[in-house]
């Protein structure tokens, strides 16, 4: 059964990063402030490639950037709420560094989503008023951040059993094993 199960959380998270609606799609990534502090904020999944690496952006002055900087491992809350299904995972968050790549993904993002990492001020800073936010031209503060997973939590909460799985990543190869709920 595990291997079923595996193969629907990759499908699933790879649906989710191309499907407008998937309860996958948004989901809570989790962080350690500098002080020490949990952080949580909900991001968008862009991408997830067949080792189920995934893909976010933001913008490269957010707080979750100088969290990864100074602690890199981070966790990933998903839920679908229909089908009563949890994906609790460990991952390592790389900060994307190559202007190659960044500009390649850039130029795959709509016009209007480019706003998003034109802000004058940084992600959290105050103002006055929100509808008179300045925009940048032509610089941005675009970057990605690919999430490598090291461990998986799976909890379906059906009846007459509930189902908890643990995947584990060990020297390249995920391992499986039941859990009590």
């Amino acid at each position: 059964m595990t291997p079923i199960i595996f193969s629907s959380i990759l499908r699933d998270l790879q649906e989710a990063s191309k499907t407008v609606g998937h309860p996958f799609r948004y989901f809570t990534l989790g962080t350690c402030s500098i002080n020490g502090t949990p952080r949580l904020r909900t991001v968008v999944l862009r991408e997830t490639d067949n080792d189920l690496n995934m893909m976010i952006y933001t913008d490269k002055r957010s707080k979750k950037i100088t969290h990864i900087r100074e602690h890199d491992i981070v966790s990933l809350l998903f839920l679908d709420s229909d089908r009563l299904i949890q994906l609790s995972i460990k991952a390592k968050a790389e900060i994307v560094e190559d202007p190659q790549i960044l500009k390649s993904i850039w130029e795959q993002i709509p016009e209007k989503s480019r706003k998003d990492y034109r802000s004058k001020h940084a992600p959290g800073e105050a103002i006055n008023n929100p509808q008179n936010i300045e925009f940048l031209d032509k610089d941005n503060f675009f970057t990605a951040i690919r999430l490598i997973p090291s461990k998986i939590e799976y909890l379906r909460l059906k009846r007459p059993n509930h189902l908890r799985i643990l995947f584990r990543k060990e020297k390249g190869e995920w391992k499986d094993s039941y859990l009590v709920p």
